[in-house]
């Protein structure tokens, strides 16, 4: 018998099925294990048949079943009544025909991976990429090892959960668990005061205007602030340029008085203070990837390694896609892509988004249809804070405050918030020679 196989199982799962009259074990097996999951074919065709039945609200027994098989013209393959008769009279409980499901799904994906490896074996051996196929494998993997799921979750966990969170409210002792952006009057117009693990926030500006240094405060208050592990998929710059600018605003302090010769001694102690916080800080940084399929096994090495909360990406647009995609469908599967990676990792992801041309010079700012290259860009997000100059114009939006700080104004829209408020506006100060919002 083949070792990949388990004949004995399938013909359990049969047995236990056909006992039940009312279909009740069919309907709890068949939320884990499929038709497709069976080696022999002619078990596959009666466990098919079997379901056949069931959701056709008929009696289960021999006879319907044997109407089902005759319909695909099957019945005489699998052995004909003698054979159904037979699996009826097979004493087999619910509790064997589930021990018997998880045999039979187990041999099912030990031969999926089977195969899936020996195609990546002759990948290999014609000379494929082995980044590519490694980028491939863990993705199809995971899809083999999660393929149909292994429990029928209810509400009731979350129904507890919601009532335990009511109750703590009402009495005061609630704590939020969302993440803070740090920067108040937007985390005041944000559900419970940030972004909820799962979720993604999407930062939409113009070019020039800030959106990464606005991820980069998120990460720094967090990282550092608070110990929460983040990582930064940044497609645009590298990690001696990114270690620069949250350095400088850790610190407080233009690191351009280095090449201009005016760093006093208690600057230079601040930014060394910063390097050395900026470097011990839980970040870790991602500078290339092959795709969205990529992008997410690295992201789920991240996790596992360092159990992260916080993802950023910068940005959606830079991320590569198939050469046979137009650039809307490339756009479109990486952003779903990003919105699945959100809620299977359980982090709150940030993800950066470039705006149309005709958006960025409007004066009166963005809306969502500004988005660029694709709709489902705003669909795949749960928050989309759309920002950009005051007046429409980078330039003349400088403005300084009493003590002669000179910064920008930049306003904002939280445009989307699927778990409060919308189209709820404010205005950024964005200090933008230490890279400071406000």
């Amino acid at each position: 018998m083949n070792e990949l196989s388990a004949i004995e199982a399938e013909e359990s799962v049969l047995a236990s099925c056909m006992a039940d009259s009312e279909g009740g074990t069919y309907d709890e097996l068949s939320s884990t294990l499929s038709h497709s999951d069976f080696f022999d074919y002619n078990n596959a065709a009666i466990y098919q048949s079997i379901g056949n039945v069931v959701n056709s609200t008929e009696e289960l027994n021999e006879v319907t079943v044997a109407n089902e098989l005759r319909k695909v013209s099957m019945l005489e393959n699998v052995g004909g009544l003698p054979r159904l008769f037979s699996i009826m009279n097979s004493a087999c409980s619910p509790m064997a025909g589930k021990s018997s499901a998880k045999i039979v799904l187990s041999k099912s994906r030990a031969r999926k991976l089977s195969k899936h490896y020996r195609l990546q074996l002759e990948k290999l051996n014609d000379d494929s990429n082995p980044s590519d196929i490694a980028s491939g494998t863990e993705a199809e993997v995971r899809k083999i090892m999660d393929s149909h799921g292994s429990e029928n979750y209810t509400l009731l966990d979350a129904a507890k959960g919601l009532k335990d969170r009511l109750h703590s409210i009402a009495d005061g002792t609630y704590v939020s668990n969302k993440i803070p952006t740090g920067i108040d009057h937007l985390d005041a117009k944000l559900d419970e005061g940030g972004i909820a693990r799962g979720e993604v926030c999407v930062i939409a500006a113009p070019t020039s205007c800030g959106k990464s240094q606005l991820a980069l405060n998120f990460v720094l208050r967090n990282s550092i602030k608070e110990n929460l592990a983040s990582a930064i998929f940044s497609f645009e710059m590298p990690a001696d340029q990114l270690t620069k600018r949250m350095a400088q605003t850790c610190s407080a302090v233009n690191l351009k008085k280095y090449t201009d010769n005016t760093i006093t001694p208690s600057e230079k102690d601040l930014v060394n203070s910063a390097i050395d916080k900026v470097g011990e800080a839980p970040i870790y940084t991602v500078h290339h990837t092959r795709g969205i399929d990529d992008l997410r096994s690295k992201a789920r090495s991240l996790k596992r390694k360092h159990d992260i909360k916080i993802i950023v990406v910068d940005y959606l647009q830079l991320i590569p896609f198939k050469s046979n995609m137009s650039k809307v469908e490339g756009i479109s599967q990486a952003s779903h892509g990003i919105k699945q990676m959100a809620m299977e990792l359980d982090v709150a992801v940030i993800l950066l988004v470039q705006v149309n041309r005709t958006g960025a010079m409007r004066e009166t700012g963005l809306v969502l249809y500004d988005l660029k290259d694709s709709g489902d860009i705003e669909n795949d997000a749960d928050i989309a804070i759309l920002m950009w100059p005051k007046g429409g114009d980078i330039e003349n939006c400088r403005v300084a405050d009493s003590r002669g700080v000179s910064y920008l104004e930049m306003d904002y829209n939280v445009a989307k918030n699927r778990e409060g408020e919308r189209d709820l506006k404010g205005r950024f100060k964005f200090i933008n020679h230490i890279g400071r919002f406000q």
